[in-house]
């Protein structure tokens, strides 16, 4: 098994393990693929949730705004 695949085995089983005796219905995926995603570097932001990169509407401009 690969590095990447040991390591969302290691959140799994972490995450599991946190909730006790679950049922499929009781898991919250996106919330695990989220927590998979951070603990492999992503970003860990949930889906539809606003992205801060820091910069307030004074500091925007062509040259910067990504």
């Amino acid at each position: 098994m690969d590095d990447r695949k040991q390591a969302i085995l290691a959140v799994l089983q972490s995450e599991l393990a946190n909730k006790g005796a679950v049922t499929v219905e009781s898991l919250d995926l996106m919330g695990l693929a989220v927590t998979i995603d951070a603990a492999l570097g992503g970003d860990g932001v949930m889906p539809g949730e606003r992205v801060d990169d820091g910069k307030t509407p004074d500091e925007l401009n062509a040259s910067n705004d990504i």
